[in-house]
């Protein structure tokens, strides 16, 4: 049977070290979730400010409803035939998605 005189180096690390660079890896990772909270806070503003933008608009529009749209009455007469078409409801109409838990 082999014998192997193997010691391992020892690593002496003091209390007072040990606590620094544990106090370190906390400051970096506290860092870090600080910064990835504060990014999607700042999307949340960002996607919140956009759409009051967007109903702005909408109540200062002429025309508010798609379907009176002279463009897309052009659209209808010359290729989706009529608004219940199954081309029109392929080509104009989206899945609707919940956003109004945001934040």
């Amino acid at each position: 049977m082999a014998r192997y005189d193997y010691v391992e180096k020892a690593v002496k690390v003091s209390r007072r070290e040990f606590l620094g660079l544990v106090g370190v890896a906390g400051a970096i990772m506290w860092t870090g979730a600080y910064v990835a909270t504060d990014l999607v806070q700042d999307r949340t503003k960002y996607i919140k400010m956009r759409a009051q933008g967007i109903y702005k608009d909408d109540a200062k529009a002429e025309i508010r409803q798609s379907h009176n749209n002279k463009a897309v009455q052009d659209v209808y007469a010359k290729f989706a035939q009529n608004p219940l078409s199954h081309l029109a409801e392929e080509l104009f109409h989206t899945k609707y998605v919940n956003r109004t838990q945001l934040g």
